[in-house]
């Protein structure tokens, strides 16, 4: 059907039900603990202002792309 676009499925896991909202926060903590650690490896870090603010942002940033991708591919 074209144009149809389903929703994204909900997962269970040991009787407990993950919306799409919750496995993109549990999806993006791995690659951006993954991402933090390379840029305070390379030294990028010491450029930010606010290292806190900044990995607020970079985690909310990854989150909304998983969201946004989680729909595409539904």
């Amino acid at each position: 059907m074209r144009g149809y676009r389903s929703m994204p499925i909900d997962f269970e896991i040991g009787g407990v039900y993950l919306p799409p909202l919750a496995q993109a926060l549990l999806l993006a903590l791995p690659v951006f603990l993954l991402l933090s650690w390379s840029l305070r490896r390379l030294g990028i870090m010491r450029l930010v202002w606010h290292p806190a603010l900044f990995e607020g942002a970079l985690y909310a940033g990854l989150c909304s792309a998983l969201v946004l991708a989680m729909g595409a591919w539904s």
